[in-house]
């Protein structure tokens, strides 16, 4: 199991493995458990890459961070990624894939030809 900490104040959120020692999910007035609350809150997941569909569906904005001390991408197989029709394109650069930034590119392109095209 995995754990998203949303951070609401920073903007990010860290994946974390469940046996993490940084993953200390608590339901509390400014953070819930599997409910948003003021601050965030924490989301339990079977997989990183539900975490990720969440947090895309959810149009939460910032960046999402893999733990660097549980590392959950670490052990990371095809299979997976394949099940949410995810595929990694094998580059050859040594790129720290720890972290990634998730936009919204159709909103976007829709705002853009809106204002080019003059509707609105």
């Amino acid at each position: 199991m995995f754990w998203l900490d949303v951070d609401k104040p920073t903007k990010t959120a860290t994946v974390h493995r469940d046996e993490c020692v940084h993953a200390v999910p608590g339901g509390g007035e400014q953070k819930g458990v599997n409910e948003m609350r003021r601050d965030g809150g924490w989301f339990s997941f079977d997989s990183v890459g539900e975490a990720m569909r969440f947090h895309k569906e959810q149009q939460l904005t910032g960046r999402v961070i893999m733990c660097s001390h549980c590392e959950p991408l670490s052990q990371l197989s095809p299979e997976p990624m394949a099940k949410l029709n995810v595929r990694t394109v094998n580059t050859g650069c040594d790129f720290d894939a720890r972290e990634f930034e998730i936009t919204d590119t159709k909103s976007q392109w829709r705002r853009l030809t809106e204002r080019l095209l003059g509707r609105k």
